[in-house]
């Protein structure tokens, strides 16, 4: 059972959100997705076009993690895994989605040019592997 002082506390699970979602007369949803595992990140929503698709309920919305696809977990998923799993779901689908936050959407980022030519990592991140672990 969670304590009432966990509870109180905003947490990102609070803001996690469902989008029911009928495929268009073309079979599309009328989203991109990006990301995947094969480029170490959770798959998110690119470009979200507006009326190719009848969302029934909620929202999608552009840069949005995608969490789970009609309960099944996509996090750790490649994108090719991902659509494979959408691609087999029937009307309507149920994505499950969460906003991200500014610090993560930064890191993602910077990383790429956090790395000197030479391969080494600027003095600022040398610090990252250093950081103790968030469950001390």
């Amino acid at each position: 059972m969670m304590s009432n002082s966990l509870k109180k506390k905003n947490h990102w699970t609070n803001k996690v959100h469902e989008a029911v979602v009928i495929r268009s007369k073309e079979g599309e949803f009328g989203f991109e997705l990006k990301g995947g595992a094969e480029i170490g990140q959770f798959p998110f929503f690119g470009e979200v076009k507006q009326g190719k698709a009848a969302v029934q309920s909620g929202k999608l919305a552009q840069s949005e993690l995608l969490l789970e696809v009609n309960n099944t977990a996509v996090a750790g998923l490649t994108t090719r895994d991902v659509l494979a799993v959408i691609k087999h779901c029937k009307d309507p689908v149920r994505f499950k989605c969460v906003k991200q936050a500014l610090i993560v959407w930064s890191l993602v980022l910077l990383w790429p040019r956090s790395f000197h030519l030479d391969g080494t990592r600027f003095p600022l991140l040398c610090n990252v592997d250093t950081l103790p672990p968030r469950d001390m």
